[in-house]
């Protein structure tokens, strides 16, 4: 893993200085090295103009000469160009440098450490702050799929940590898209982190798809929380073997205190076949969130970088226990903010097939659909600008609309009104079916008719 971060928490050697040919790349002056990795090395970088601070990734001079590995390289970049997420580490360009010849990454740079180095420093986490951190990774693999990418390497090293308490999914350096054919995985082969990645996934990483992302985050959480990995082993095989058998102790064997849920959560995250796991990272969201287990001032952010970021200010906005980031700041009762009727929300429900399903609404439209009894009983909303999922009948914007809606009566409309109604409400494909047999049977109807009529004029 090539680190894209430093520890300001930790006292670390001074990191040596980049080679004499290798003081500026892309439009930006190296000032040291950050960490060296399998690829090659990353350098912080700056940008004099804009007075920015990011991450180079170099690739190696000895992988340079190898066509597959500089396509993999181009890989993981074009992966990381299609993310724009606050949980992803962001990708800002790359190309190959005129002067020195150099393939190079730019990436965001991240201010503090990842999850293994939280691990190596406390020996496991607060349950509060590895389900936080879980959170933040599962809403980015919800992104990541969406655009088609699978990252086949989640593991505490790849999630990295700002000051603030974010946290950010790195390196994809193993993601596969599932729009295109990649050459990386034309053989049948296993590769990933062996604590982590899934039984299907070590010997055929074809087989990764979203799946396979949620299986390597149910593992991470449970070593952030337990402070060891589920499935123990020194070798390769020996972990495989474990988890063909699919058992592992639960969370409260090392943690008698660990929520019950949160087992719960874990045992469907770890399930041997991925069809018994959560199929979406967005389900998987929806059951951390309802479970209320996430801190939302974790113990390892600092609470005035905190207090000044946009993301963790929206985390705590729809946090159900309000947190006060400045201890001196007097509590008081706060009316609710006037809702525009435009303001547009962010809706979760299942479909009549029993999908989870997601899209956006305007306050006017969601009271639209709650008068005409379009929107399913345990569909969920948030703001645009917060991050947790609620109940509707706890936004103040919709309770008269929910209440006359359990309490109003319809009318007895005729069966001319209510068969377009029907028809209305079924979806595109029942439509298509209802209407093909209402017009068989007319025809049918149409040609008995006929037989019998032409046997009475024979008569």
């Amino acid at each position: 893993m090539e680190n894209t971060h430093l520890d300001p928490a930790q006292t670390a050697p001074r990191s040596p200085d980049p080679p004499a040919d290798l003081r500026a790349l892309g439009g930006y002056r190296l000032l040291r090295l950050l960490g060296e990795g399998g690829m090659g090395a990353v350098y912080l970088g700056w940008k004099e103009d804009d007075d920015t601070q990011v991450a180079v990734k170099v690739l190696s001079d000895l992988l340079a000469g190898n066509q597959d590995y500089i396509d993999r390289f181009y890989r993981e970049a074009k992966s990381g160009i299609l993310l724009n997420h606050p949980n992803i580490v962001r990708t800002l360009s790359y190309g190959q440098d005129e002067k020195t010849g150099k393939h190079y990454l730019v990436l965001e740079y991240v201010d503090g450490p990842n999850a293994l180095d939280l691990l190596k420093r406390l020996g496991k986490l607060p349950v509060g702050d590895a389900v936080h951190i879980a959170l933040d990774v599962a809403r980015a693999l919800e992104h990541a799929h969406s655009r088609n990418v699978i990252h086949r390497d989640i593991k505490p090293d790849n999630i990295l940590i700002t000051r603030a308490g974010v946290a950010k999914l790195a390196d994809l350096g193993l993601a596969k898209r599932t729009d295109e054919t990649s050459h990386l995985t034309s053989m049948r082969q296993g590769f990933g982190t062996t604590h982590y990645m899934p039984y299907e996934q070590a010997f055929n990483a074809r087989s990764a798809d979203n799946r396979s992302d949620i299986y390597a985050l149910g593992a991470t959480l449970y070593h952030l929380a337990a402070g060891v990995t589920p499935f123990s082993g020194e070798q390769h095989m020996e972990i495989v073997e474990k988890k063909k058998l699919g058992d592992f102790p639960p969370l409260r064997s090392h943690i008698p205190e660990a929520p019950a849920a949160l087992d719960d959560i874990l045992s469907r995250m770890l399930a041997r076949l991925p069809g018994e796991r959560y199929q979406t990272a967005s389900a998987l969201i929806v059951d951390l969130e309802r479970s209320g287990l996430a801190s939302s001032l974790p113990t390892f952010a600092d609470p005035e970088l905190a207090k000044n970021d946009p993301w963790m200010q929206a985390c705590l906005a729809s946090s159900s226990e309000r947190t006060r980031l400045d201890p001196n700041q007097p509590v008081r009762k706060e009316e609710p903010a006037p809702t525009e009727a435009g303001e547009v929300w962010v809706l979760r429900f299942r479909n009549r097939a029993g999908r989870l399903c997601k899209s956006r609404a305007t306050t006017d439209q969601i009271l639209a659909r709650l008068r005409d009894r379009r929107l399913p009983h345990r569909v969920v909303a948030r703001r645009l600008s917060q991050a947790k999922y609620q109940s509707l009948t706890l936004f103040p914007e919709f309770k008269a609309a929910l209440s006359a809606r359990r309490d109003g009566k319809r009318k007895v409309a005729p069966v001319s009104a209510i068969l377009p109604t029907v028809i209305g409400d079924l979806s595109a494909r029942r439509r298509l079916v209802f209407i093909t047999v209402v017009t068989t049977g007319l025809i049918v109807l149409g040609a008995a008719l006929g037989i019998l009529v032409r046997f009475l004029l024979a008569r």
